[in-house]
């Protein structure tokens, strides 16, 4: 009889961890597919930008090395990341939908969850770039981008919190993300290459 407990036991936490373990690979795999549909649009904007102004040589096309990198932040940082993030807000705040509950969230979620992800990002991406100056990257970029998701942000997570349920934040947060990867993907390639347009050159 003891030894059918401490199997079932041993059973029962190994699919678990198991579970565990599909859920991250499921995580990755959303947002690295989001990630990249995101860059490819974001880079197929970029060039069809250059056809409105004759001072722009953004001319190389598509870029799949670029590409490449945005599925591999998504896979191995994005999904994983807010997985584990948001599942440990849930079982520090909860999951009803309170107006207390998703304020507490939400705050937390920009100003706790939200920084290092950027800092783990834009260190990611110079690593892959082979930046030649990884923390200065980092510096100029993730106050910037911080401040444009202190307005983004917080109302997806409204949203997030709200209506959808603990199973869905990860395709949810993957679709928030499809938009705001455009953005990151633009931002973060306009600070190493001269010849992607910049917004107010347009002007």
């Amino acid at each position: 009889m003891k030894l059918f407990i401490y199997s079932w036991g041993g059973l029962r936490c190994f699919l678990e961890n198991m579970m565990k373990i599909w859920r991250l690979l499921q995580a990755g795999a959303q947002s690295g597919t989001v990630m990249t549909i995101s860059d490819i649009g974001i880079q197929a904007w970029e060039k069809d930008l250059s056809l409105f102004s004759s001072s722009l040589e953004y001319k190389e096309g598509f870029d799949p090395q670029r590409t490449l990198r945005w599925t591999l932040a998504g896979v191995f940082l994005h999904g994983p990341y807010f997985l584990t993030s948001f599942s440990f807000l849930d079982q520090r705040f909860g999951t009803v939908a309170s107006l207390s509950t998703v304020m507490k969230k939400t705050m937390v979620a920009q100003f706790v969850v939200f920084p290092p992800y950027l800092v783990a990002l834009f260190g990611f991406m110079g690593v892959m770039e082979n930046h030649p100056d990884v923390m200065n990257k980092i510096r100029q970029r993730v106050p910037e981008v911080f401040m444009t998701g202190c307005a983004f942000w917080p109302m997806a997570n409204v949203v997030n919190f709200t209506f959808i349920a603990p199973t869905m934040r990860v395709p949810y947060l993957a679709a928030c993300a499809g938009v705001w990867n455009s953005y990151l993907s633009w931002t973060n390639a306009r600070d190493d290459d001269s010849k992607i347009p910049k917004i107010e050159s347009l002007a």
